[in-house]
């Protein structure tokens, strides 16, 4: 299955052991209560076997914020942090980096979720955001801040090389 728009797609690759991926970018603002509109690409993308009405957000890598719907959530919980012993200092932080920060966004009747002040100012979200889809959620990023990571030049070179193109 695939639903294509301008922007975003998403890659049904559900058969035997392959997941869903997503795709593309758009760039909405943030409104002066921290809200930011889904775009409504990415809220079909996201529909699936729950409802899509509140997506889990937490402290995303690399000063970003990561966004899941609730199934996608519980997975990457189960799959990336439950298996590990919480004896391990370091596990301990990475759980208490991620799920101390998470928080579950319920949509409002315009497609808007409210970003929490902490993920806000952790990834230093100003007006002009970016969303990005990744793989099985989306990442909010500060315009500038995207825009100033997004590789380039001998990046991309080492990208093609790396992936043997």
């Amino acid at each position: 299955m695939s639903l294509c728009g301008e922007k975003w797609v998403r890659n049904d690759f559900s058969g035997a052991g392959k997941i869903a991926v997503f795709m593309g970018e758009y760039r909405p603002t943030l409104d002066e209560k921290g809200r930011v509109a889904i775009p409504s690409k990415i809220r079909k993308a996201f529909e699936g076997a729950e409802p899509d009405s509140a997506y889990v957000v937490a402290p995303g890598f690399d000063r970003c914020v990561m966004a899941f719907r609730e199934e996608d959530w519980r997975r990457f919980v189960e799959e990336k942090l439950a298996p590990h012993s919480h004896a391990d200092p370091d596990h301990r932080k990475k759980c208490r980096f991620l799920l101390g920060g998470a928080s579950v966004c319920e949509l409002d009747k315009q497609g808007r979720i409210l970003v929490p002040s902490n993920l806000s100012d952790y990834a230093s979200l100003a007006r002009d955001v970016v969303i990005i889809g990744v793989y099985d959620r989306f990442e909010i990023w500060d315009a500038r801040a995207y825009d100033a990571y997004r590789p380039g030049g001998d990046a991309l070179e080492s990208f093609a090389r790396d992936l043997g193109l």
